[in-house]
This record gives C-alpha cells, sequence and structure tokens, in this order.
C-alpha cells in the first residue's frame, strides 16, 4: 500500500490546516467502487425525525453523489459530491454542503492544480491522492472493505483524509469494532462496526456500520460533534439498485 504525503502546519482538530510534516501520509488502498444504487435512510437529529436519501451514480470515468434529508417535509440537509475515479479510488472535484437556514458552502478540488479551494473560507490546502470530501467518504470507505475484506476483521484500520466545505480538514482513522446486530426497519442486519477516533473534544464523531452483503456500505451511521452533543443518525430503510 502505498501513501502520500500531506506538505502543509500539523492539525489537532476539524476546523484547522492540514499537516505540514512528512511523517504525516494518506494511505492508498484498492477499491471496488459500488454499483449505481439509491439508500434510502430514516433520518435522526436530537428530537428531530425525518428521511434521508443517499444516490450513487457512477458513469464511466465520472461520479456523483447526492445526500438529502428531510424533516416535516422541509430540506434540511443537502450534500453533493461530484468528481472522478483515480488509483486510490474516488476522487472529488466538487463538493456542496446546505444546511436549512444557511448559505450553500462548497469545496472544490482542483486537481489540475493540486489545490483544494472554497466558496467562503479564503484557505487553500494542498491536493493530494486520495483526499475526499464530507459526502464521498461514506463511499470511498465502502469500497475500500470491499477490495480489502480482511478490515473488516476486529482491529482493522482505514485512515481517510476528509475535507468539508468550511475548510475543514482532518485525517479520519476508523478502526473496525467487529460485528454487530443491526436492527433495521427492513430487517435485521448483521453488520460490521468502524468508529472513527476522534483526536480532539470538537473531532466530528464518527460511526458506521457497513454490510458486506450491500457493498459495504453502511446500514447505520452516525455523525456529530462533541461540542452541542447532538447526532445525526441514518438507519437503512431499503437499499435499490439502480
Amino acid at each position: 500500500m502505498a501513501a502520500a504525503s500531506l506538505p502543509t502546519p500539523a492539525m489537532a482538530t476539524d476546523h484547522a490546516a492540514p499537516p505540514a510534516n512528512g511523517d504525516t501520509e494518506i494511505p492508498l488502498y484498492k477499491t471496488r467502487i459500488p454499483p449505481p444504487l439509491t439508500l434510502h435512510y430514516d433520518l435522526h437529529r436530537g428530537l428531530l425525525s425525518g428521511s434521508a436519501t443517499l444516490t450513487w451514480r457512477p458513469a464511466g470515468e465520472r461520479y456523483e453523489a447526492r445526500l438529502e434529508g428531510r424533516v416535516a417535509g422541509f430540506n434540511v440537509l443537502t450534500q453533493t459530491s461530484q468528481g472522478s475515479f483515480d488509483e486510490a479510488g474516488i476522487a472529488p472535484h466538487r463538493f456542496t454542503d446546505q444546511r436549512m437556514g444557511r448559505e450553500v458552502r462548497a469545496a472544490n478540488f482542483q486537481h489540475d492544480k493540486g489545490r483544494i479551494t472554497f466558496s467562503g473560507p479564503s484557505a487553500e490546502f494542498a491536493l493530494l491522492m486520495g483526499t475526499q470530501d464530507r459526502l464521498s467518504w461514506m463511499l470511498q470507505l465502502a469500497a475500500v472493505v470491499s477490495a480489502e475484506p480482511r478490515r473488516l476483521q476486529p482491529g482493522g484500520k482505514v485512515a481517510l483524509y476528509v475535507v468539508g466545505a468550511r475548510a475543514d480538514a482532518a485525517m479520519w482513522i476508523f478502526r473496525c469494532l467487529g460485528e454487530e446486530i443491526v436492527n433495521t426497519p427492513g430487517g435485521t442486519v448483521h453488520a460490521v462496526k468502524f468508529t472513527r477516533e476522534a483526536q480532539g473534544p470538537y473531532d466530528t464523531q464518527a460511526d458506521a456500520w457497513l454490510d458486506p452483503a450491500r457493498h459495504g456500505l453502511p446500514v447505520r451511521a452516525r455523525l456529530g460533534t462533541g461540542s452541542d452533543g447532538e447526532v445525526l443518525e441514518l438507519l437503512l430503510r431499503q437499499l435499490q439498485i439502480d
């Protein structure tokens, strides 16, 4: 497994600049990209409940992913990831993030210039192979464990460098905790739980219960930060192969 070094000031939380010393690397894994599909989830955040849809559309050398969350008929979350594929798997070109009552923010992965720029913050990061955005990481994680199933054993590790639309960037190191039963509206699933090893109190907490029988995609996911105590949870209702 090869790795790409991150060339720019080390980072302690999700809201700092990327690491600059050569000791920090982005691992490059084998990947098996999921086919076109749509995942329908139940959505929960705090006292709010609704639904979410994740669509994944790979087509030739390009892809588009879209996650939409709705509560009481209102869109509360819309994220899109568009890009291509390279030796590391999914290679985002543009990521957009819109929350209810807020403007759209975007991260632009400029592969020709080797830079990541943002629609709001003036920050600019180096773009290295293997970098993911705040939506593509779920699909990249699935692609890695599908191609390298040994990582589905307890203690298995997958490290992804994840960049958000608000100039937040961090290494997300996932550890496999082993098999867990997940009760979904569509039935019981024998999933494999991965949890992110957060490095600081304000790092995004991320847990994903992956189903090897569903291309390694999450049948359950939990995302949140230690600062507000609220967690976004997705629980699979139906997977539709398109």
